[in-house]
């Protein structure tokens, strides 16, 4: 009775003490996190930290802005084909020494000497005696010393249907472009909000964990209790301490785990891995599947890929046809640049380009053509499918998902009801160390499947969300018209 009497005091001490533990443990992944960055956070609602990193990765994920980019690229290459089917003016200036070159050689000299040569004998002794002297043939080269050609060229097509072939190819790869950045857009939320609830089931293990370690540590201390009041043996007090250091242990696994994942998170917000993730108290809390189901961005962009190949088809086979263009021009020509009516020049053609025969090139490129859009609608075909597949799976995950959060829910309620009967038991001195120390693991590990149950079923939310196309983009983001 004595030494009773002694040990009441302080294992109802204790009981208080394991108490405020498990509550402390409990909420540690809010409070230490939320005191940590509760000034440069203030004006943000506790709610809104995954809506906040969400926003932050669609504006400054580097891999979503390179696909911003190819957007760009696409609606420039569509700009140039437009472009080509307008007028264009260009100046076209030239200015040549030579030297060398063929020459063409004039009789001149053999032609004329000779009757030269007569008359002078004719006329010799006469008051009126000529006296024409001999000339040299001539050389005229063909190339001038200095010439130079400057004009202002105005084409424009007329007749080519070609061009428009190419701006509709331009404009479907432009969508396509769209819809592959909407993609990876998509799975971007997906594997933000996935690494969001990973954290915070994380950081919920750590509280467990940690509440698991201050009643281990406390139930250390009253097998200590027990030892020295010649209750208990030493063996119990080397379980608890095995047991405590195997906590210990996982608490530290743990908390690598839970800087990986807060590094993974960082990186898809494009932060330095070192930043503070805040993390809400209801992070875990259960949500229904947000929006209404659309069309996969995949599917949109097979779409415009298959309409990029059918005008490609449409352009081989324009190939038949001929083209008509007009090209004028308007400049000066001469050895200098003088401005005067010899130097004037103006042009006006009519140009017709019609290839009669080719060995077949072009009919070789419109099969290909066409090979490549049925290639692509069979692709199409296999890849709504298997979109089909997935979206199935992922409702067969949530809908496993809740029923493990049911039954851990059920198992936690249990698992803490027996804890506290053997508590109870342990300082009445009715239990014994193993049996204890059983209860109180199969409490933790209720309470850590309970965290991972809430954290799978997140997660199979976000995938289903992911397989419908259903979370909201940013306009900016989504598919649009073309421009």
């Amino acid at each position: 009775m004595a030494i009773r009497d002694l040990g009441q005091p302080r294992l109802a001490k204790g009981r208080w003490l394991r108490i405020q533990a498990l509550l402390i443990g409990l909420a540690a992944p809010v409070i230490a996190h939320s005191d940590m960055n509760l000034a440069a956070d203030s004006a943000a609602a506790p709610n809104d930290y995954l809506a906040t990193y969400l926003a932050e990765a669609l504006s400054s994920n580097s891999a979503l802005q390179a696909q911003a980019f190819a957007v760009e690229a696409a609606a420039q290459g569509l700009s140039a084909a437009r472009a080509r089917r307008a007028p264009q003016l260009a100046l076209n200036a030239r200015y040549t020494v030579a030297e060398g070159g063929r020459v063409t050689r004039i009789p001149t000299g053999d032609l004329v000497n000779p009757v030269y040569r007569t008359l002078n004998q004719l006329t010799a002794g006469t008051p009126n005696a000529t006296n024409f002297p001999e000339i040299g043939n001539n050389d005229i080269s063909f190339l001038r010393p200095h010439e130079q050609d400057t004009r202002l060229t105005l084409s424009a097509p007329l007749y080519a249907p070609q061009l428009a072939e190419q701006v509709q190819i331009r404009a479907a790869e432009f969508e396509g472009s769209l819809a592959t950045r909407e993609a990876f857009a998509r799975t971007l939320v997906r594997d933000l909000k996935q690494a969001y609830y990973q954290l915070a089931q994380l950081q919920a293990g750590i509280g467990v964990l940690e509440a698991s370690q201050a009643t281990l540590a406390e139930n250390r201390r009253v097998a200590d209790s027990l030892i020295a009041a010649g209750k208990a043996t030493r063996g119990s007090a080397l379980r608890a301490e095995a047991e405590l250091l195997a906590v210990e242990l996982r608490l530290l696994a743990a908390r690598n785990d839970e800087r990986a994942a807060r590094r993974y998170l960082n990186l898809l917000r494009n932060r330095d891995e070192a930043e503070a993730v805040l993390v809400s108290s209801t992070a875990l809390s259960v949500s229904g599947v947000a929006g209404d189901e659309a069309t996969r961005p995949e599917l949109r962009r097979l779409d415009h890929q298959i309409d990029a190949a059918e005008h490609a088809r449409k352009l081989a086979g324009s190939g038949f046809l001929p083209t008509l263009s007009l090209v004028a021009d308007s400049g000066i020509q001469g050895t200098g640049y003088t401005v005067n009516r010899d130097s004037d020049v103006s042009t006006a053609s009519l140009v017709l380009n019609w290839t009669l025969f080719d060995f077949g090139a072009r009919r070789a490129a419109e099969s290909q053509a066409r090979a490549q859009t049925s290639q692509l609608q069979a692709t199409r075909d296999d890849v709504r499918r298997q979109l089909v597949l997935a979206k199935l799976s992922a409702d067969d995950s949530a809908l496993t998902a809740e029923q493990a959060l049911r039954t851990a829910e059920a198992r936690i309620a249990a698992a803490e009801e027996g804890f506290r009967i053997a508590e109870r038991k342990r300082d009445a001195g009715q239990l014994s160390q193993i049996e204890f120390l059983d209860a109180e693991r199969a409490q933790t590990e209720a309470r850590l499947g309970l965290a991972i149950a809430r954290s799978s079923l997140q997660s199979a939310r976000a995938e289903q969300e992911y397989s419908r196309a259903a979370y909201p983009l940013p306009a900016t983001l989504a598919s649009g018209a073309t421009p």
